[in-house]
């Protein structure tokens, strides 16, 4: 369940995707990924995670809960607050 008070849905110990914890390394480190933009919603990942995600092929849908007119609405409001 995603808790209004904190865009994050998970904690930073372990991957949203993969479920293996966070070790920092170069190779795969640890990023967010929006899952949604509104309300927002925010996972950890590794790196090779979000690549699946987004991969052209199969993508994970279950993480992409938004059109891609939200990602450049947020892209947009964030340049103009930041």
């Amino acid at each position: 369940m995603i808790c209004e008070e904190t865009p994050f849905v998970n904690s930073t110990d372990r991957c949203m995707v993969c479920l293996k914890p966070f070790t920092e390394t170069l190779e795969n480190p640890m990023i967010k990924h929006h899952i949604r933009y509104y309300p927002e919603a925010i996972a950890w990942v590794h790196h090779k995670c979000h690549q699946q995600i987004h991969d052209a092929d199969k993508p994970l849908d279950v993480y992409i809960q938004y059109e891609l007119e939200e990602q450049e609405r947020f892209i947009s409001e964030k340049k103009v607050l930041g």
